[in-house]
């Protein structure tokens, strides 16, 4: 990358012909009212060229064809009361300070029509990383008040050796990022047919200032940034209770597929292999994560009608390391940089299934770790409780297998603050979070794969139940019905839902409710069951007999970030019908 300071319009004024300068005054006082134009060719979106990546053609004898900028400057003259005044009865170097006060109008001016008299300095090289990404420091000049105006270019090298300009658009007045703020990012696309891409890269943007990092961004698809403990919008809202659950109250279950990405730079500075392990609680030792690991990576085959792209699983992980000195280091998953594909490039696959398996990082069997208890047929719990806090680390190690030292190579772990369907993800120093520990980060989960339990007891009028064998319950006019079921979760992650349907029709419905909120039992009138909810053309005391249904659905609340169907739920249904005595 090469980086241009263009010159300031103190300095370009100044050295325009008295012509230009005339002409100038005219186009003040008398503006061309240009409708609204096509774009001038380029692929830069800066500031006087947001729609230039359409290609235009142009003949040599064409008329200048304003930008939507310079169509706006041009409306914006009759209102610049003090630059007409000038240009009408001002000295040259007074409408040269004008001009200059104007600048916001006058730039696109120039672009317009003397983009030729605009000059300027190379201050700066930079080169990019596999991303594209750059960042260079160059001196502004104690003499130099202006805010920096910067133009670029950029060169590859072609066959290896031949360095080709990819991207260097004219006319430059027309592609220059005018007073640029020092620190903010610049995008430049090329449309040049030498230029070749690279590996996609994540759209994750590192804390700020960092350039080599590791980002935990998500379990499934599930942000971090919604997780008590991991989310810094809800740092002032954590407690012991609430650590590890979704910011909606929701454990965690089923297999976890935790999301790592890696900064390229990290590639650099040695780093290989990167390692995922558990514990439960928060002391004793880490064990590793063992389960197998693929990342999918797109090719070209040939086939009869042409070459077809296909992606293809390559194993990451677990795999061993030679230390050098006659030992393996086991259970390393390696980074998946884009040197590191077989062929081709990283890409997400189209199936849904090995989507999940692309984006995974590790593999955490929460359901064996941390089994979760049942319920018998009585609504007994069965088995032993593991549900609770879990932690899960991370560490990084070089191709020797060796731990890697994050401070000494400056490598930052970071958790997201976007959302991953905001586009890019900005991420913040999990460090300020307390999420690292020497070279380890460190994420609390709540995991709880407790089933639930769902019964439903028979209705009753007073002491009298529903005949067990034919679900009959006789009445009189003014009885009530006390309706109970049951609605349980050990720990209390699961709502419920409880309706009661008269042929087709509902005539009681809960919606979904905390099952520690039951309110069971419910009584009803008689009166109520057989006349609430009456279809069309049903008379109200219609029905003697009447035939009902009881429906209670128990849902858990537990996720593996990518959906909460983790066969944890419970049903019931109940049947009866209530008959005049």
């Amino acid at each position: 990358m090469e980086v241009y300071e263009v010159d300031p319009l103190w300095i370009i004024l100044p050295k325009l012909p008295d012509l230009i300068i005339d002409r100038l005054r005219d186009i003040v006082l008398r503006p061309i009212p240009f409708p609204i134009p096509e774009p001038i060719p380029g692929p830069d979106p800066a500031p006087f060229a947001r729609a230039a990546m359409v290609p235009v053609q142009r003949q040599l004898h064409a008329p200048p064809t304003a930008t939507p900028d310079a169509a706006q400057a041009l409306a914006a003259l009759p209102q610049a009361t003090a630059l007409r005044y000038s240009a009408q009865v001002g000295s040259r170097l007074q409408f040269q300070q004008a001009l200059i006060d104007h600048a916001e109008l006058i730039r696109p001016l120039l672009c317009l029509y003397y983009p030729r008299f605009v000059t300027m300095q190379r201050v700066a090289t930079a080169k990019t990383d596999e991303c594209g990404h750059f960042q260079t420091l160059f001196f502004n000049g104690c003499n130099n008040p202006d805010q920096p105006d910067l133009y670029f270019k950029a060169k590859q090298k072609l066959f290896g050796w031949l360095d080709v300009y990819i991207y260097a658009p004219t006319p430059i007045a027309c592609h220059t990022w005018w007073n640029y703020r020092c620190g903010t990012e610049v995008k430049l696309y090329s449309s040049s047919p030498w230029a070749h891409t690279c590996s996609p890269c994540p759209p994750v943007i590192g804390p700020p200032g960092k350039n080599r990092w590791v980002a935990f961004l998500a379990v499934g698809v599930h942000g971090l940034n919604n997780i008590y403990g991991t989310a810094q919008d809800l740092v002032g809202s954590v407690t012991a209770d609430n650590l590890g659950l979704t910011q909606d109250g929701r454990p965690w279950g089923g297999m976890l597929l935790p999301r790592l990405e890696f900064s390229n730079a990290l590639e650099a500075v040695g780093v290989r292999y990167y390692r995922m392990s558990w514990r439960q609680g928060s002391s004793g030792t880490f064990l590793p994560l063992t389960g197998e690991i693929h990342h999918y990576y797109r090719h070209d085959v040939p086939t009869q009608t042409g070459d077809m792209p296909v992606w293809s699983p390559e194993t990451l992980g677990p795999v061993e390391a030679d230390d050098g000195a006659g030992h393996k280091i086991p259970n390393l998953f390696r980074i998946p940089f884009p040197s590191v594909a077989p062929a081709g490039v990283w890409d997400t696959p189209p199936d849904v299934a090995e989507i999940q398996q692309h984006f995974a990082s590790a593999k955490i069997p929460s359901q064996s770790i941390a089994a979760g208890m049942t319920y018998n047929a009585a609504g007994a719990l069965v088995g032993t409780d593991t549900s609770g806090k879990y932690q899960f680390a991370v560490d990084l190690f070089d191709a020797k297998g060796q731990p890697v030292d994050i401070a000494a190579l400056g490598i930052v772990y970071a958790v997201p603050t976007d959302p991953d369907s905001s586009g890019t993800i900005h991420t913040v120093d999990a460090s300020t979070l307390g999420l690292v520990s020497g070279n380890r980060m460190i994420v609390t989960l709540h995991i709880d794969n407790n089933h639930c339990f769902a019964d439903i007891a028979p209705p009753t009028i007073g002491a009298a139940e529903a005949d067990p064998c034919c679900g009959v319950l006789h009445y009189q006019p003014n009885d009530s019905v006390a309706l109970g079921w049951r609605a349980l979760h050990p720990h209390g992650f699961a709502k419920y839902s409880f309706g009661v349907v008269r042929g087709t029709a509902y005539v009681h419905s809960e919606g979904w409710t905390p099952v520690a909120s039951s309110t069971s039992p419910l009584s009803i009138t008689v009166n109520h069951l057989l006349n609430d909810n009456l279809p069309p053309g049903c008379p109200v005391d219609g029905c003697a007999v009447a035939g009902f249904s009881e429906n209670l659905y128990v849902d858990s609340m537990a996720t593996d970030g990518w959906n909460s169907e983790l066969g944890y739920d419970a049903s019931a249904v109940r049947a009866f019908v209530l008959a005049r005595s």
